[in-house]
């Protein structure tokens, strides 16, 4: 199940377009307005445990603020409560962060800022510490001392978007592209709701979905919101068929899941433009398009290769795309 979270997460966040919406109703309005949000850039790569994929993942960006670089360094969290050592964790790929950036930077003398905001979604509001000096125990100590060691412990505080106690009225009303605020409204509210029919959310936000489709450049995002429904719901096709007429009767003929007819329709397009030049091309960017909704930024080598490709083997790869969970998965 986190694996669609993450999915979801990542494939509307990582546009900086997205991501930037979303950053301004969470930070201070000073750090708001020193940031220059025309230089926000994604940074490829992830910095949580593999072991700790189920409840994390992550997303960094960089962005100029008074002439210097500062990094912006997003966790989405699984857990009900949050887990308890949250802050430890982040810490800890904080510093993988600053890590990186000295071996990338052998010549630096100082360390970028980094902000670290966790974006948590689950059942129960937040109660877990939000800094890592909250977990330390100086309880026990007299108050001379504990002021002694107090500042002695490695520490680190959070930015924390509690999805999971803001009312639903609150997300609608935030100032963001219509996408990112349907990520948010699906990450919270559908999670617990595995028996809903999917036309209760088509009409529960009809004027987001309906903003959302009156805009052709951002129509292939809906590939992966209703993909996130597809995969949580327990509904029979028909059900997603009605809930997308609801949005526009252009989508009634799409397949039988609302994914799945983007995916067809999408692919028909491809197979057109392929056959209109005789290559492959249309398929191949196709494919990218796709793969970079379902699970975030193409790698060079992975985006090469795709290219490289004929046909036939385009055509298996876009038959695995609603079902791989993984890119590994898709070109295994």
């Amino acid at each position: 199940m986190a694996h669609e979270h993450d999915s979801l997460f990542r494939s509307t966040f990582q546009d900086p377009v997205q991501a930037g919406a979303l950053l301004r109703t969470l930070l201070p309005r000073d750090l708001v307005e020193a940031i220059d949000w025309s230089t926000l850039t994604l940074i490829p790569g992830s910095f949580v445990d593999e072991s700790l994929r189920h409840k994390h993942t992550d997303l960094l960006f960089s962005a100029m603020a008074g002439g210097q670089k500062v990094l912006i360094y997003v966790v989405l969290e699984h857990k009900s409560f949050g887990d308890r050592f949250t802050a430890l964790q982040v810490l800890h790929y904080v510093v993988r962060i600053h890590e990186t950036f000295v071996r990338e930077h052998p010549d630096a003398t100082m360390l970028p800022p980094v902000i670290p905001i966790v974006v948590h979604h689950g059942k129960h509001g937040w109660k877990a510490p939000r800094s890592v000096l909250d977990l330390i125990d100086l309880g026990h100590f007299p108050a001379a001392v504990r002021r002694i060691l107090a500042p002695l412990q490695a520490n680190l505080s959070f930015v924390l978007d509690d999805l999971a106690t803001t009312p639903e009225a609150t997300i609608r009303a935030r100032p963001m592209p219509p996408q990112g605020t349907l990520t948010l409204l699906l990450l919270q509210f559908v999670r617990e709701s595995l028996a809903s029919d999917p036309m209760v959310f088509a009409e529960r936000w009809l004027p987001l979905w309906r903003a959302l489709w009156a805009d052709p450049a951002c129509r292939f995002g809906l590939l992966s919101l209703f993909s996130y429904l597809a995969a949580l719901l327990e509904a029979p096709p028909e059900r997603f068929r009605a809930a997308t007429a609801r949005i526009d009767e252009g989508t009634e003929a799409m397949g039988k899941t609302i994914a799945q007819q983007w995916l067809e329709q999408g692919m028909a397009k491809g197979l057109a433009k392929g056959r209109a030049e005789g290559k492959a091309e249309g398929r191949a960017e196709l494919l990218l398009r796709l793969i970079h909704h379902r699970f975030g930024v193409v790698p060079p080598d992975t985006e090469r290769r795709i290219r490289a490709a004929d046909i036939d083997m385009l055509d298996r790869w876009a038959e695995r795309i609603l079902t791989a969970a993984s890119l590994d998965e898709l070109l295994g």
